[in-house]
């Protein structure tokens, strides 16, 4: 390995060294650089601030042995602010873990430091404690992110051996998740989508199924139960060990009933140009007691009133 010699130089520069297979850049990035998370490393390679034998490189570039790879600058240190303007309501909290509700169209976390109203920043405004746990300084304490107009249950690490704890359980499939959704069509009382999940492009905003052993194919299955026939769509459970992105919607698309209002994945459009998708259980082995911790969520009054609910008598939701 080599770096500058000059302690005001930011240019960083390694040598891959001998190992059985191949890494990816975006990867190894974080293995020479501690702290710098992968999404940081990726957003640098985009930004042509990585070369690779002094030509600019890709994301996706596997290395061999001996090549030379050049960081030429540092990725800024962006923080969120706190804000509360995002409404949670705490759904459990105890000293290693913390849960909220988050409402459907409110982001996750802020994808930089000048964003607002946000889950991440409501969070940090209620409990300072969480900066620097987590994913990035962006992403306070969050363990999961929840799409823009999903709601429901959201949890936060109070420390960083909790919070790698709850990762470790997600990576290793030790946490189920049930969902709520509203599917076009009339599904069949049950089906099951086992679906490997892929990126189809680099920054592409949707995923795709695609087989088993595809290139940069994510294992991923969801069983999904209708609930309820209506006019036009279902409202359905979908349960899931696995946690790809946009999981419950693209294989509710792949079974030939994609959500109600997504239109990214072929749904029928609805108002607001929304989709209707609810967090409702999550369970999880505790980080601290290893107890099964279950955490529920309510659906929001405007799922409710979509399907002339107004309480939650009716379908057992949770």
């Amino acid at each position: 390995m080599m770096t500058s010699n000059d302690p005001d130089d930011d240019r960083f520069a390694a040598v891959v060294p001998d190992r059985p297979a191949a890494v990816r850049l975006d990867a190894f990035l974080t293995e020479i650089r501690p702290g710098l998370s992968r999404r940081q490393a990726a957003a640098l390679i985009a930004a042509g601030g990585v070369r690779i034998d002094g030509k600019k490189a890709a994301k996706g570039t596997m290395l061999a042995p001996g090549r030379v790879v050049e960081l030429l600058t540092e990725p800024a240190r962006q923080a969120a602010q706190p804000d509360d303007a995002c409404p949670l309501t705490i759904l459990y909290e105890d000293e290693a873990l913390l849960a909220v509700a988050k409402p459907a169209g409110y982001h996750s976390a802020p994808l930089r430091a000048a964003d607002r109203a946000t889950v991440a920043q409501a969070l940090l405004a209620h409990w300072p404690e969480l900066a620097g746990v987590g994913f990035s300084p962006l992403e306070p304490g969050l363990c999961q992110r929840l799409d823009f107009w999903t709601s429901g249950v959201l949890v936060a690490a109070k420390s960083a051996d909790v919070f790698a704890a709850v990762r470790a359980a997600f990576a290793e499939h030790r946490v189920r998740k049930e969902y709520l959704a509203f599917c076009a069509g009339a599904p069949p009382d049950s089906w099951r989508a086992d679906a490997p999940i892929a990126h189809p492009a680099r920054r592409s905003p949707r995923v795709e199924t695609r087989p088993a052993h595809g290139r940069g194919a994510r294992p991923a299955t969801t069983q999904f139960t209708r609930l309820r026939q209506l006019p036009g769509f279902a409202l359905v459970r979908a349960e899931c060990a696995t946690g790809a992105m946009h999981q419950v919607r693209v294989h509710a698309a792949h079974g030939g009933f994609p959500l109600l209002g997504d239109e990214l994945y072929g749904g029928p459009p609805e108002p607001e140009g929304r989709f209707w998708l609810h967090a409702a259980v999550l369970e999880l082995p505790h980080p601290r007691t290893r107890a099964l911790l279950r955490i529920a969520c309510d659906p929001p009054s405007e799922f409710l009133r979509r399907i002339g609910i107004l309480t939650t008598e009716g379908p057992e939701f949770t």
